[in-house]
């Protein structure tokens, strides 16, 4: 079905035929080292916040809570706990409203089970509006809103299909397209502009118009593992994506790719800042998988646990009312 709206992209890793936890999307700003003083995410200059020049609220859900972090203040407040059936969500444009997907009813083989989508405030936790989706479970499959708000990607399984596909639904509960059996069976998202990066068996990464036609190939990537969680940036000029266990960044053209990140585990999640010029990522142990904040133009930074690397930013919050400042450990981030 062709429609003249631009969605939201599912950011599973590899073929989306599998669960993966949920989702949002962010950034950061230069080398903490850097001789001039770095700007904040904004573009204000800023040297006294708990997390440097860094500034900002980060979105992102461990130990059971959906959570903000101000990157100025280290303030962390949970807003909403996470639940069974509450297992993704996605951060509006402005950062006021989590969408939250939660499974109804399951299915048996005879009736594929429901879902619906909870709008609820980032502010006082409470549930604003609730719709419906399409049938289908889509437990536990990552999601994220459209550039209007009105559609959400996700990752659906019904038994008629035996697997799961990327689909994308309206706020009426309709299935608006199949990206599954249209051929693209790995990661997607949207561009600020209204088109959409899509990833296919082949391991092209192909540039979407807004009425789901091909336009052109960008960059072929060696299977077997297809690129995940891809992100436009905010500018629209350049694509992130973990591939491999590993952060890279692309122009959206497909040149200068380069692998951003290393570490002695792996790297997870992972958003652009609001300028475009930084991420912060999620690596390590599933337990705890501590944030980092690198410069997006760098290339190899060590973000390992232990690491020296003057280009990576550990980010901290206040643990307590003295002030006390500790790692932060999540994943599924946004940055807004």
């Amino acid at each position: 079905m062709k429609t003249n709206h631009l969605f939201i992209m599912l950011l599973c890793t590899g073929a989306v035929l599998s669960a993966c936890n949920g989702g949002g999307d962010g950034e950061a700003a230069s080398k903490p080292n850097s001789t001039t003083t770095p700007t904040t995410a904004n573009g204000n200059q800023q040297q006294n916040g708990v997390n440097g020049a860094f500034s900002g609220t980060l979105f992102y859900e461990h130990a059971g809570n959906f959570t903000t972090l101000d990157l100025a203040s280290g303030a962390v407040r949970p807003y909403l706990q996470e639940t069974t059936d509450r297992l993704s969500f996605a951060i509006s444009s402005d950062g006021r409203t989590s969408l939250i997907s939660e499974q109804v009813t399951g299915g048996n083989g005879l009736d594929n089970g429901s879902h619906r989508y909870l709008s609820v405030s980032t502010e006082t936790g409470q549930t604003q509006s609730t719709f419906p989706g399409s049938a289908g479970t889509a437990k536990g499959m990552a999601i994220k809103l459209s550039p209007s708000g009105q559609y959400i990607a996700t990752g659906l399984f019904r038994y008629e299909w035996g697997q799961a596909h990327l689909v994308v639904e309206d706020r009426n509960g309709n299935l608006v397209f199949d990206f599954t059996e249209a051929g693209y069976t790995g990661a997607f998202g949207w561009l600020p502009d209204g088109r959409m990066v899509a990833t296919d068996t082949d391991g092209w990464l192909t540039l979407i118009d807004r009425n789901f036609n091909a336009v052109r190939r960008i960059h072929q990537f060696p299977g077997p593992e297809l690129p995940g969680r891809v992100q436009a940036s905010p500018d629209g000029q350049r694509l992130v994506f973990n591939w491999n266990q590993r952060i890279y960044v692309m122009n959206i053209d497909g040149s200068k790719l380069h692998q951003v990140a290393t570490s002695d585990l792996w790297e997870s999640s992972v958003a652009w800042s609001p300028d475009s010029r930084s991420l912060v990522l999620a690596h390590g142990e599933a337990s705890c998988p501590q944030l980092m904040i690198v410069n997006a133009d760098e290339s190899m930074v060590d973000v390992s646990y232990a690491t020296r690397d003057p280009r990576a930013h550990q980010v901290q919050a206040a643990s307590d009312n003295k002030g006390k400042l500790e790692p932060v450990c999540g994943n599924s981030l946004s940055w807004r």
